[in-house]
């Protein structure tokens, strides 16, 4: 029972770090012809899935067609709606309440 918990924790601190050495990601948007493309820098995102959860936020913005995050780059990539205005706070709100630190819109 006690090498059992312990090869399932060593399995899971495993598969985490097999994650965290992942390479080569590149944040890739798709757009529409009249879509706004906005890149944000986002603080505190260690591995592949820190920013998954960042993405759902960003996403449930109702200005926001589609979000990508790159932890890599440290960079937010976010599509806006055709026809709406997005405000830079709401995006800023996201990356706090994912707990990470928003840092400068870049384009």
């Amino acid at each position: 029972m006690r090498y059992t918990f312990l090869i399932l924790i060593l399995s899971v601190l495993l598969v985490c770090v097999i994650g965290c050495a992942a390479t080569g990601e590149k944040v890739t948007v798709k757009s529409g012809q009249s879509s706004e493309t906005r890149v944000y820098e986002v603080f505190g995102m260690d591995c592949p899935g820190c920013h998954g959860g960042l993405e759902k936020l960003v996403e449930k913005i109702p200005a926001i067609q589609h979000s990508e995050a790159n932890w890599q780059e440290k960079r937010l990539a976010v599509v806006v709606r055709p026809g709406t205005e997005l405000n830079d706070e709401d995006i800023y709100d996201a990356v706090r309440r994912a707990n990470f630190t928003p840092g400068e819109r870049v384009k």
